[in-house]
């Protein structure tokens, strides 16, 4: 069940339940974040409906519209599921105190949410990338003051995530094999002569824009940082964390977690594969459902479409680096936990990327894509 699908649901459920036109239901992202606890998602349209409403609802106080309205799509989406509606049935559906219906989806559901978003570009916009063109990236190290590198690197992202969002489709995304190198790490250092080029020759290209991206205001002070060690300008002479191979650096556990999730998903593979002759003959019974352990990282997964969008609106490259970074969090999280007690205990623990490398290939859907927005390679292999 993705946001999208999950919006077209909930928008055919209202027009059913006030006969009202498509066109008269604003759209409205279902968020993650938003949804009461045990919960996957929930979705503030009641109150955006109110006020066209209010004119056929009972008379009495905002909030209880705000009940009304939500209650009576719930009641439609449960009328659709008995109807037989297959993206109706979800696992339980209730409205909230403040007017949002939440939904607590099922496992397939939860799956293939995951395996739509293994598919980053499409996910994250609703569409295949086939359109023609090119994306915007700028040479930074044509830039001279850090200042001027670091607009060329914000006005590449906004462009890309336009595009990637805009009424035309996009042109095609990230794909092949991709390699840790950075051509200012590997290039002639005698030829980066510039501020901005000894900074790219300190750092690297991949954390310079990142780097460049990921504070808020665009005349950022002299010497502020967003983090510990993390300069806003990073020079040659201060390049602070920008320039180490560690989870100091927030590009380098961006495109590690990338590398990392695509690694496991072959990992994963290969086993299934070797595994496959042993089993042949045997009684096997139905997987069990784990998702019980990755509802941080399938939230975040959720949110990506939405969290693009805002993105894409505000002109704030700094809303993508951040949920990036946020949900590489969640995935290192979710990938280092235990899996005792999640399989009969006959063999070695096995990691939860082996578990359900759906999740992985999601991680790496979404984290690709958006590195590749900001301009930033993301690497395939560890």
């Amino acid at each position: 069940m993705t946001p999208l699908q999950l919006e077209t649901l909930v928008r055919r459920a209202a027009v059913g339940a006030f006969g009202l036109g498509d066109a008269d239901v604003p759209f409205v992202w279902p968020r993650a974040d938003h949804a009461d606890e045990g919960a996957d998602a929930a979705i503030a349209l009641a109150p955006r409906l109110v006020g066209r409403l209010r004119d056929g609802l009972p008379r009495g106080r905002e909030d209880s519209h705000r009940l009304t309205v939500s209650g009576r799509i719930v009641a439609r989406i449960a009328a659709m599921a008995e109807e037989g509606e297959p993206d109706a049935g979800f696992a339980h559906v209730h409205t909230d105190q403040r007017g949002f219906a939440n939904f607590t989806f099922t496992c397939e559901q939860r799956q293939s949410l995951l395996q739509a978003a293994a598919d980053g570009p499409r996910y994250l916009t609703g569409r295949a990338w086939t359109g023609a063109g090119e994306w915007p990236h700028s040479d930074l190290h044509e830039a001279g003051p850090l200042a001027q590198a670091r607009r060329y690197a914000r006005a590449d992202a906004r462009a890309r995530i336009a595009m990637a969002v805009g009424e035309s489709p996009p042109p095609p995304g990230p794909g092949g094999e991709v390699s840790w190198r950075d051509r200012y790490l590997d290039t002639d250092q005698s030829a980066l002569f510039t501020p901005s080029g000894r900074a790219l020759g300190r750092i690297g290209e991949a954390s310079a824009r990142v780097a460049f991206c990921r504070s808020v205001p665009e005349r950022p002070r002299e010497n502020e940082t967003t983090g510990r060690d993390l300069p806003v300008l990073p020079s040659a002479d201060n390049p602070g964390s920008w320039a180490r191979l560690t989870d100091a650096n927030p590009a380098f556990r961006l495109r590690y977690a990338h590398a990392h999730a695509l690694s496991s998903t072959r990992w994963a593979a290969d086993q299934r594969a070797a595994e496959q002759p042993a089993a042949t003959g045997r009684t096997t019974t139905r997987a069990r459902c784990h998702h019980e352990n990755d509802a941080k990282v399938r939230g975040l997964l959720f949110d990506g479409p939405s969290v693009l969008d805002t993105a894409a609106r505000r002109e704030e490259p700094h809303i993508l680096v951040r949920y990036l970074e946020a949900l590489t969090s969640a995935y290192d999280e979710w990938r280092t936990g235990s899996t005792a007690g999640a399989e009969p205990a006959t063999k070695p623990e096995p990691t939860r990327a082996a578990l359900d490398p759906a999740l992985p290939a999601a991680v790496a859907g979404v984290v690709g894509t958006g590195l590749f927005l900001l301009g930033v390679s993301a690497p395939t292999r560890l």
